[in-house]
């Protein structure tokens, strides 16, 4: 009984010990914490040098620095950006996905994004090519005529899920296990129009609109991509919606060097090949292609931003009216969250 104690002993030790070692192996996106060893990094003269683990303890260090100013500085020694603090024109680092696909990420800003374990986090990278195309959420309509389908906004959204759950493990390891949960703030839901004062109109101030979500994955925000929005009353965009826009973080410092602003074309991020963003890759050749922002559109019930092909940030209402007069702005012709765009995710190490 002694040695059939023993053995059993062991054999469950053994079990445990490939569980373990089977948890390891598949490492779920952002729970490893080996990246953040405290040996000390070698400096390099491009972001490509550089390994993910290696990223990743120096996004650490830059957030634990007391301010941004500090965290420039910090940055600088890594070559990471220019004296100034610019990103605009730096090397990039090529990512290669599950599928085979070879999408390189920019660094898009240093000490803005908020840790959801507490801090900040030092580095803010973001995929210059589309991984892919997807909608923002499956259902469009439902039976009684309602449209559910942006209720929520990005907290609620099919895309959200997506990019946090199988995107996820479509990143190679080295990557996916340094991913760091930031706190991310989105527009939530007009539903089908009922809260509006009037058409146009929206009630309350910018905070009861917006709400927290913790992503390891993200699409930028109107605000992150293009800073403040302004109020324009002739694609139903008042005052408060504009400031709700707004609540949703701050410009990312690339974005800034490339002067982005909404509802301006700007061929930095125009997906059609010409611009610092690439374009989307079809049946091995490049195409024009609109791509997703995760802000909920407030002047009607339906829709989130998007990018036009000329590199233009708008709301749905934006896009009608520019389709309306170039329908090569948006070739996908339907604005409706159903509809597969390019998606140009942002993410923390």
């Amino acid at each position: 009984m002694k040695t059939f104690a023993r053995n059993y002993g062991g054999i469950v030790v053994a079990i445990a010990v490939a569980v373990v070692l089977l948890a390891a192996a598949l490492a779920y996106p952002g729970e490893s914490q080996g990246n953040v060893a405290s040996e000390p990094v070698a400096s390099r003269t491009a972001l490509s040098e550089y390994s993910w683990d290696e990223l990743a303890r120096i996004s650490a260090e830059i957030g634990r620095c007391a301010n941004r100013d500090d965290a420039l500085a910090c940055a600088r020694c890594y070559s990471l950006c220019a004296e100034d603090g610019a990103l605009a024109g730096l090397p990039t680092k090529d990512v290669q996905l599950a599928n085979g696909q070879v999408v390189p990420v920019a660094l898009v800003d240093m000490y803005r994004d908020d840790l959801t374990s507490g801090g900040k986090a030092g580095l803010t990278f973001m995929f210059l090519q589309p991984v892919g195309e997807h909608a923002m959420n499956h259902a469009f309509e439902s039976s009684d005529g309602d449209n559910p389908d942006s209720v929520g906004g990005w907290a609620a959204s099919d895309m959200r899920a997506w990019l946090n759950g199988d995107f996820a493990y479509e990143l190679p390891a080295d990557l996916r296990t340094c991913l760091k949960r930031v706190q991310k703030r989105s527009a939530g839901s007009v539903g089908t129009g009922d809260e509006l004062d009037e058409p146009g109109r929206l009630g309350g101030t910018g905070s009861d609109w917006a709400r927290e979500t913790s992503d390891l994955l993200w699409l930028p925000s109107v605000a992150e991509l293009c800073g403040s929005v302004p109020a324009k009353p002739d694609l139903g965009v008042d005052s408060t919606m504009a400031a709700v826009y707004g609540a949703e973080g701050e410009q990312y410092q690339l974005f800034a060097d490339w002067g982005i602003a909404a509802f301006q074309p700007n061929a930095q991020i125009a997906m059609d090949g010409g611009g610092e963003l690439g374009s989307k890759e079809l049946d091995g050749e490049d195409a024009p292609c609109t791509w997703w922002l995760r802000t909920k559109t407030l002047e009607f019930g339906d829709g989130f931003w998007l990018v036009g092909t000329d590199g233009t940030p708008l709301n749905g209402l934006g896009e009608d009216a520019r389709v309306a007069s170039d329908p090569s702005f948006a070739p996908d012709s339907l604005w409706g969250p159903d509809h597969a765009r390019g998606v140009v995710p942002c993410f923390c190490v």
